[in-house]
Parts: C-alpha cells; structure tokens; sequence
C-alpha cells in the first residue's frame, strides 16, 4: 500500500513523548498514519497533539489521513463521546480491529481517498477565488477584491490606526499605443504595467500596507498607508520616474510610456468615506491630464476641498511661502461640493 506508517501510540502516551514521535512521523509526509493503542486511557495526548496541528495546517495542504486502532477487539470501548471528541480532533476514523484484518484496512483506503478528494476540492476553490479576485491579464487584484480592502482601509484610517492615499493611474496616450501598434502589443504593455505595479500587493492593513488593482482599461487604481501627502507625493513620483524609464518590448516593437497619476490623501482620524477618496483622486488624476500628462497631483482632505474649484495642480503645500502653490482654501459654509 502507499506510504501508511504505523505508531504505537500507547507506548508513546506512557512515555510522554507523543509530539515528538508525530514531529518525527509528519516529516516523512506520510498519506496516512495509524495510531494503534491497547487502551483508550491513552487517546488524550494524542488528541491534544492532532487537533492544534489539524487547525495550524495551510487548509489546502495535503494532509494524511489518521485512523485510531483499538486493538483490544472489544467495540464496545468506542464510546459515542469517545468518537465524538477523536473525530472533532482530526482523526478520521475509529476501528477496532487486529493488524491486516479487512476492516482495518477498507477504512484505511476510504480514509486516505475522503483526503484526497478533499485536497482537490479545496485547491480547486482556492484557485477558483484567486480567478475571481484577479485580473486576468495583469495579475493585480480586480476591483471586486479591491473595494472591500479599500473601505477596510479607510475604516481604519478614520480611526487613527494611519494615514491613508488613494490612487488613481492612467497610461498617458494609451489609445496610440493601440493604433501604432496593435491591441497584442497593446496587451503586452499592460502586463507589463501589471509586473510593475504588483509589489504593491503586500502586507496586512497595518502601518506598512499597500493594495495595486486594475481599475479598468488603461487605469489603475492604488491605496497605502502614508503619513503625509508630500510623502505620497514622493513615493508616486518614483513610481511615475520608473514607468518612463522603462522600455517596454512587445512583439520585436520598442514602446515608451508615461503616466498621470491623482492621490487624496487623508490623515490618521479623520473619517471620509472611501468613495470619497477615490472620486478625489480622479478629480486629480484628471487635473494631471489637463495640465500636461506625465505627472503627479495630490490633495491633502485634512481640510475642506471644494474639488469643483481648485485653482491650481500643485495641491501638495510644498513651499508654504507662496500662495500660488497652495490648494485653494474656500469657506466651509460655502462648501456644496467637497470631500471631507
């Protein structure tokens, strides 16, 4: 038969070393194991051993199937509470029967084939949830795993866990890339995009998180924790400065980009709707598309923002001595239009 390894589980319950021997016993990668005891008294370290491995265990991993054999021969020994509690531990099955009898190993084979088809299904739907949460061609998460993150995100950031960027993305010209070239090479360059942006697909929603999706078409979307708005700035403006220094090849063709990109940005406390943030970061992907392409525009939500009336695309303070280059501060009882 396959790889089955049988323990002699009393003796090692008596000894005290049961997790050891099953450390010893897992590393082989057995596809089952029989505990064989001469005495249930001696099934209580070995459920405490299997059952917090059973719940440690990646789900889609493959597991090896575990039978109890009580060889005594006396059935009346299993208990129904006895079964109960074996089975909510992870053992599979509970047998009383000699070694080699056809019971014992009827059992073994129906045990070993639930686990297998058990790993199937559950590799099969995990792959089947990543099809769901992915886009296709770019490998980035797709807007429906995007927003629920997003709102998560900025939930946490309303309550001060951190300060919270939005991003909108979108490939400068994207439609002559397609008409110069061809919707292949077009393809290509949005996988390529893909590659770029799918390391900002990491980590928890703590203080070091950051989340890259494919908004649609040629744009893309991005939300990570930040302590200032020039600090976004910064850290989109590299992202900017590394898609136009890239050449991307695609079918024997040569082709270089450039991107816009718009953030809102909100600080740790403050609760604006992630919505919200997402329709201000478009508002300033669109002023970065209006006044040139190829550049980054930001706005701070700390304060009031009439999003309708901004003035100029240097939203981002960064010279506090010149007016011209600060985001238009407008009265709030005269704010219909804003976020915040």
């Amino acid at each position: 038969m396959s790889d089955v390894v049988t323990i002699h589980a009393s003796s090692a319950a008596r000894r005290g070393d049961a997790l050891a021997l099953w450390a010893r016993v897992i590393s082989r990668n057995p596809e089952a194991v029989i505990l064989q005891m001469d005495s249930l008294l001696d099934v209580d370290p070995w459920l405490e051993v299997i059952k917090p491995w059973r719940a440690r265990i990646d789900t889609v991993a493959i597991q090896p199937a575990i039978l109890l054999q009580l060889i005594t021969g006396d059935k009346s020994l299993l208990c129904p509470e006895m079964m109960v509690r074996a089975l909510d531990s992870g053992i599979d099955d509970l047998v009383v029967a000699k070694n080699h009898a056809p019971e014992l190993q009827a059992r073994l084979v129906q045990a070993m084939r639930f686990r297998a088809m058990t790993h199937q299904l559950r590799t099969s739907n995990r792959e089947l949830t990543n099809l769901s949460y992915t886009d296709e061609l770019t490998g980035l998460l797709n807007m429906r795993a995007f927003k629920p993150q997003l709102v998560s995100a900025s939930q946490l950031c309303g309550d001060g866990k951190f300060g919270l960027a939005v991003v909108m993305m979108d490939i400068d010209y994207f439609k002559l890339v397609n008409d110069r070239n061809n919707h292949l090479v077009g393809s290509d360059i949005l996988q390529a995009v893909g590659n770029v942006l799918r390391p900002w697909n990491n980590g928890d929603l703590t203080e070091n998180f950051s989340r890259a999706s494919r908004y649609g078409g040629d744009e893309f979307v991005m939300c990570f924790s930040v302590e200032s708005a020039v600090e976004a700035c910064l850290r989109i403006d590299g992202l900017r400065k590394a898609i136009a220094s890239q050449a991307f090849l695609s079918h024997g063709r040569v082709v270089h980009l450039t991107a816009s990109f718009g953030i809102s940005r909100c600080p740790a406390g403050k609760k604006i709707d992630s919505a919200k943030m997402l329709q201000a970061a478009d508002v300033m992907l669109y002023r970065s598309k209006a006044d040139g392409r190829n550049r980054v525009t930001a706005v701070d939500l700390g304060n009031p923002v009439d999003l309708d009336h901004v003035r100029r695309s240097d939203l981002v303070d960064w010279n506090a001595g010149r007016n011209d280059d600060r985001f238009t501060r407008i009265d709030q009882a005269k704010i219909f239009k804003k976020v915040g």
